[in-house]
């Protein structure tokens, strides 16, 4: 089951709920929250963000994230409390790639990512070439 949260969840209460509605838990298909495509006219920033998919998270307030609402491939990891006095800040990834130097940078962190086969339809193959 998919984890949301809020960017003000993630960046300043990192201890609070996670996104959820109760009624999500009502049926036995997946139920996500609502979301919107971004059009690319311009590089997306995290104040435009209003929920993201956790990806992988460890205590500690360390973890990677996918931007949903609006959703496209822009990524955002938090390197930890621990790390951000020792010059380790928020890093964000946006477009075509950006989820290979994800996946390289998590390891860094040593935070396991999961892979999964996805199908991509041709209006958005550019984002993975």
């Amino acid at each position: 089951m998919p984890i949301f949260r809020s960017t003000k969840d993630i960046l300043l209460t990192p201890w609070e709920d996670e996104i959820f509605d109760p009624n999500w838990m009502d049926s036995d298909k997946l139920i996500l929250p609502p979301n919107k495509v971004w059009d690319y006219k311009r590089e997306l920033r995290i104040e435009d963000v209003s929920i993201w998919e956790v990806i992988a998270e460890r205590g500690g307030g360390c973890g990677v994230y996918a931007s949903w609402d609006p959703y496209a491939e822009f990524y955002m990891i938090t390197p930890g409390w621990y790390l951000k006095g020792k010059g380790h800040g928020i890093e964000t990834y946006y477009g075509q790639g950006s989820q290979q130097l994800v996946k390289k940078r998590a390891m860094f962190f040593n935070l396991r990512l999961p892979t999964n086969n996805i199908w991509v339809d041709n209006e958005n193959m550019w984002l993975y070439q």
